[in-house]
């Protein structure tokens, strides 16, 4: 009550809420000037507006009708606008909140807080244009505040016109940066990820990488790298990896994306260096360590792939609760394979199917390197059927059911199981050279020389095929100068 006492009070010193000035022809001091009787009006009015938005609410009709009695003494006042404004806004009639700031807007020229309330209002509204007007213009009296970026690029994405956010985005980074600015470009990015707009995304992650501050990181190269890859980008992709590389401790992943980029991109000496370089920093990461071992493979480096995973099976091995992919058994068994280590290679086959009995990769090389040593040919049969019964239709696994069926001795069952394998790979090297086996067991020494023969041609570093012809009476030489023609012709098509 006595706050209320105090209101009244102050308006009766103007003569009440509409008082008309004074116009005395002298002064006097004891008669307030024009000026000073629209101040203490206002003043009044505003009290009172504060007091009735306190007791009854600031969308209260007599807040709003005493605020506006206060703009009209003092119609410069922006805090004034806004508190008619905001009463406006809560009662749900945001046009007349948007006429009384723009109204504010034109009595302050040049004020930076009537342009930004008027573009929240306008927001409000649902009158976008108009809010990025009145952003537009704060932006040109403020270039150095990044709130205002910010709130135009939200405008434009709400929009969904990601273009025009970029651009105020990239703007903003140069007038005024700030981690807003850059948390809202990474937050719009993911956004983009998540909808599956892969080159929307990488816009936004562009931005940032460009603007080249503390949160360029390798983090970020990857991440644009992996857009890269799955937009079918991979030379920008291997460019943004490379980076990554370079930057302050870059993650093990960076080299493994870019070894495997480079491997695709047909640089295997590239990937390799890639890959040691990774190595040099993670030498216990498994992953890395395996991605370097088929780098090593691609070059026919084989006794340092060997070495390597080698390596990677003694980091394990102590550790009970880690098992290594049935990938890494098969690459590891077919490196040591490889390498001469026959033995090796079949222990890590035989580990695989024991941790993975549907591995068909392992059931199949593994009944191979049977078939070929003439050794366990009964459980060799049994390895290759499971493993055509997950693949029935691959000519390699078919190739070496038809070879246990050789060294069984059933010549005819193994010629037609290779016919098969030849229906869907004629022009494989092995299998033309298991053919002609076949048909000199079969005692076909003319169809062993033709299969033979293709086998060269296809191979022509395929010294058993190359000896079988020899032994067999075949002039050898013509057809290796027609094979390694062809295979130089293929080259440069390739090429």
């Amino acid at each position: 009550m006595r706050a209320r006492i105090v209101l009244f009070g102050a308006l009766m010193l103007v003569g009440g809420c509409r008082t008309h000035r004074a116009t005395t022809s002298g002064p006097s001091p004891l008669v307030l000037s024009p000026a000073e009787q629209d101040t203490a009006a206002a003043m009044a009015h505003f009290a009172l507006g504060s007091y009735y938005e306190q007791d009854r609410g600031v969308n209260s009709p007599d807040a709003i009708r005493e605020f506006e009695l206060a703009s009209e003494y003092d119609p410069g006042r922006h805090r004034i606008h806004s508190k008619i404004a905001v009463g406006y806004l809560v009662r749900r009639q945001p046009s007349k909140a948007v006429a009384v700031l723009e109204e504010s807007c034109r009595r302050n020229p040049g004020v930076l807080k009537p342009l930004v309330d008027l573009a929240i209002t306008c927001q409000i509204a649902g009158k976008l244009d108009q809010a990025l007007g009145s952003v537009k213009k704060a932006i040109a009296l403020v270039p150095s505040e990044s709130a205002l970026y910010a709130t135009a690029a939200k405008i434009h994405i709400h929009r969904e016109n990601d273009e025009a956010a970029i651009d105020v985005l990239q703007r903003g980074l140069d007038a005024a940066y700030s981690k807003d600015l850059v948390n809202l470009i990474t937050t719009r990015g993911q956004q983009l990820l998540g909808l599956q707009n892969l080159e929307g995304a990488l816009r936004y992650f562009i931005v940032l990488r460009d603007d080249g501050r503390e949160v360029v990181s390798p983090a970020l190269h990857n991440l644009i790298g992996q857009i890269y890859l799955e937009t079918k980008q991979p030379e920008l992709a291997a460019a943004a990896f490379h980076l990554a590389g370079k930057g302050s401790h870059p993650p093990p992943e960076t080299f493994i994306k870019l070894g495997a980029t480079q491997m695709f991109l047909g640089r295997e000496e590239a990937a390799v260096a890639s890959l040691e370089k990774g190595r040099a920093m993670y030498p216990k990461n498994t992953r890395l360590l395996f991605s370097l071992a088929l780098a090593y493979n691609a070059v026919e480096q084989v006794e340092d792939a060997y070495l390597t995973l080698v390596s990677i099976k003694a980091l394990t091995d102590p550790d009970p609760a880690k098992k290594l992919s049935m990938e890494f058994y098969i690459t590891y068994g077919a490196t040591a394979d490889h390498a001469g280590r026959t033995l090796e290679a079949e222990e890590a086959f035989k580990r695989c199917v024991e941790l993975y009995p549907d591995a068909d990769q392992a059931l199949n090389y593994l009944a191979y390197l049977w078939a070929e040593a003439d050794d366990n040919v009964d459980q060799a049969m049994d390895y290759v059927t499971r493993a055509l019964k997950i693949e029935p239709g691959n000519a390699a696994y078919i190739d070496t059911l038809a070879w246990v069926h050789y060294r069984k001795g059933n010549y005819t069952a193994a010629r037609d199981e290779m016919k098969k394998a030849l229906e869907i790979m004629p022009d494989d090297p092995v299998i033309n050279e298991h053919m002609g086996d076949v048909y000199d067991a079969l005692d076909d020494p003319e169809k062993a020389r033709h299969y033979w023969s293709h086998s060269v041609m296809q191979d022509p570093d395929n010294r058993f095929a190359v000896w079988k012809l020899g032994a067999a009476g075949t002039d050898v030489a013509p057809i290796l100068r027609r094979a390694r023609k062809a295979q130089k012709r293929k080259m440069k098509e390739q090429d």
